[in-house]
């Protein structure tokens, strides 16, 4: 990896299909690859949240970042998930994620056991001295970890190889001021937003790019915002950010991830998952699935 680098772009968090008795479908995910490598977005990140990566083992971790990038063969940037309560873990997958060619490895606080921020400018501060060389992109995802507050971001924008933050935080105001931060002290930090139901605002207040789910789902949609963004076009990108958010409510209404895969689903890739969703088989479940995919037949 290259420590320098820099992301940007809308990212595509892969998603990891299942089959029936809940070992990883990689012909399926070879599929995904190929259809997210051959569109327009920047980016892959697999091993994300929306990759179920709490449900796989280090091992199957480890094996959809290799077969990630053999397939992408290059075409398109990745940011490899590395996420684990340990350091020794996250130095595995980082690892992993280097002698794979992946530019970037991204790191959430440790879970389960809440730590308060000290302790995470040090996860994070030992994390950089061990992987001096490898590229690291912060983590803020606090419906899931603790948060990684806009103070500590600021210490650790010393650490040359912390190149960025996927904020998933939905909040604005810290992301403006995240933002209004690296742009003093650290200008080429990258500040990417992790919710699609944002990623206009996020890109007007300064945000260089998105790791979020409709990316891989829709990427015609998002990879166009971008383009219109940057043509000045704002009206244009704002009513088109606006017309697949009905399709995120829908997704949300059932059980995470159940409700983005179900959407992927409806663009012809098998997906499965891994957990069991209770309303499954019901009227109501019947019923989300149909508004779905009639929102898909908008895009494709």
């Amino acid at each position: 990896m290259d420590k320098n680098f820099r992301p940007k772009g809308p990212y595509a968090v892969l998603m990891t299909p299942f089959k029936e008795d809940g070992s990883i479908d990689f012909e399926a995910y070879e599929a995904e690859v190929e259809f997210l490598a051959s569109s327009d977005i920047a980016g892959l990140f697999p091993c994300a949240t929306t990759g179920e990566f709490v449900h796989t083992s280090p091992e199957e971790n480890m094996k959809l970042i290799e077969v990630c990038a053999k397939v992408n063969r290059g075409r398109k940037s990745i940011a490899a998930g590395a996420c684990a309560t340990n350091l020794d873990t996250v130095e595995l997958y980082a690892r992993c994620a280097d002698k794979c060619g992946c530019d970037a490895i991204v790191v959430c606080v440790p879970y389960y056991i809440t730590l308060p921020q000290p302790e995470i400018k040090e996860f994070f501060r030992r994390l950089a001295k061990r992987l001096p060389d490898i590229s690291i992109i912060l983590y803020n995802i606090p419906m899931f970890t603790g948060e990684i507050a806009v103070s500590t971001i600021e210490a650790l924008l010393e650490c040359d190889n912390i190149v960025g933050i996927k904020d998933s935080s939905q909040n604005m105001k810290r992301i403006c001021h995240t933002v209004d931060i690296k742009n003093e002290k650290k200008p080429d930090f990258s500040v990417f937003c992790g919710t699609d139901d944002m990623l206009l605002p996020a890109l007007t207040a300064g945000c260089v790019g998105s790791m979020t789910a409709m990316s891989a789902i829709l990427p015609e949609a998002n990879s166009k915002i971008y383009s219109l963004f940057n043509e000045g076009k704002i009206k244009e990108a704002q009513e088109l950010n606006m017309s697949y958010l009905k399709l995120v409510r829908l997704c949300d209404s059932l059980p995470f991830p159940a409700g983005y895969k179900l959407a992927f689903e409806k663009r012809g890739f098998k997906m499965g998952n891994k957990q069991i969703v209770s309303i499954e088989g019901t009227d109501e479940y019947r019923r989300i699935e149909a508004e779905i995919e009639k929102e898909i037949k908008k895009f494709i």
